[in-house]
């Protein structure tokens, strides 16, 4: 951070020290994804720990003190003598746990392994941290636009869940209007905007009891592990979609879905994510099916296929021409019967088996029967058989 342009305005702000007992992890970090998570200081530290792990600062503290070039960027609390982090609150978790503060008390082993390390090393400087220092509200925007920066457009970028509660933060907060705030960070995609409707659909959708992120079977990663948030916005960018959704063309607002298209946004998520909740699996294998998820949002019969349950490589053959449907089944069984025909000629099979197996062949031989015959029929016209 030291190393910004000259015309930073984080470099024209003086660099002072702040014991660690007077540094306060923050709440609000975007990075920790769903809200309704404890504030408490010491449930912050191990959700920093669990998510997104420590050990190599750690491991850079105990050899090196805390860096004087990578200070903290702090808020300071109306009243109080403490101070918020808004950048650095991994760094400040590792000092927290390699001191031995009481917010790490669940993070001994971390403690002693790393405190040795670092009494090895002759105990380098870590406490106080150096920090640049804001007032409670002194340009709010300048530090809004900072983060913005560093963690959207540039090197160290959050991942999409994390942009998407900032892009929140500062037009909800701020007053921002979008396109300020994706021309400030260079955007040319309308990423912001989409990011920003990714993030209202999944709200309303929790707020309304549509979709229960725990109950989800695709897993996500980063501030999001109960699912892929980087699917939603993505699947948003399909025509089909958002006409599915009734979305508008606009700017990105709250609450997107109308009271009767509720339902919908819930499919939509099933079908990406699916339910454990009744049993089902997502619908698609992977992110690389989200274009055929898009194109079954614009076909009725698809649609019912998907309430149904159905994963669309199933949909993909249940709505096949009768044609091609007819020739890949034919042929996918001609080969199953030719390599089980060479299987019994070649490998012993004892005589129990082949009579439990009897009832199953015969099955299948009145099917294959009646396919040929019904095939037979509308090649040549009906006839009895002999």
């Amino acid at each position: 951070m030291a190393k910004n342009a000259s015309n930073s305005p984080f470099e024209e702000r003086p660099i002072t020290r702040i014991p660690l007992a007077n540094l306060l992890l923050d709440p609000d970090n975007p990075r920790f994804g769903l809200r309704g998570y404890s504030k408490l200081q010491e449930d912050i530290l191990d959700r920093i720990v669990n998510k997104f792990g420590v050990n190599d600062v750690l491991s850079s503290l105990a050899v090196n003190g805390y860096f004087e070039a990578e200070p903290l960027v702090c808020r300071k609390i109306r009243d109080s003598s403490n101070v918020v982090v808004v950048e650095g609150n991994r760094r400040l978790a590792a000092c927290l746990i390699i001191t031995g503060d009481e917010r790490a008390k669940d993070h001994l082993d971390r403690f002693r392994d790393f405190a040795a390390l670092w009494r090895e090393n002759e105990s380098p400087s870590i406490d106080p941290v150096p920090v640049i220092l804001f007032d409670e509200n002194e340009k709010v925007d300048i530090i809004l636009s900072y983060l913005g920066v560093r963690h959207i457009a540039a090197a160290q970028p959050w991942d999409s869940y994390a942009k998407a509660v900032w892009v929140a933060n500062v037009v909800e907060q701020r007053g921002w209007q979008i396109q300020n705030v994706a021309r400030m960070i260079g955007d040319q995609h309308r990423t912001i905007n989409r990011l920003l409707e990714g993030y209202y659909l999944i709200q309303q959708l929790v707020t309304t009891g549509h979709f229960h992120p725990e109950d989800s079977v695709r897993r996500g990663r980063g501030s999001v592990t109960e699912y892929p948030f980087s699917w939603v916005y993505t699947i948003l960018g399909y025509v089909a979609v958002r006409n599915f959704l009734q979305f508008s063309n606009g700017r990105a607002k709250k609450d997107p879905l109308s009271e009767d298209n509720l339902p919908r946004g819930a499919l939509l998520l099933q079908a990406m994510f699916g339910d454990k909740s009744c049993g089902r699996n997502s619908a698609v294998g992977d992110s690389r099916q989200l274009g055929a998820l898009a194109a079954a949002l614009a076909s009725q019969k698809k649609i019912r296929l998907l309430e149904q349950g159905k994963t669309i490589s199933e949909i993909d053959t249940l709505t096949q021409p009768i044609e091609r449907r007819l020739s890949d089944g034919l042929g996918f069984v001609r080969e199953t019967l030719r390599d089980l025909i060479a299987r019994v000629s070649e490998e012993d099979i004892d005589s129990s088996s082949a009579g439990d197996l009897l009832p199953t062949a015969s099955g299948n031989r009145k099917l294959s029967v009646e396919l040929h015959k019904r095939l037979r029929d509308i090649a040549f016209g009906r006839y009895d058989d002999d």
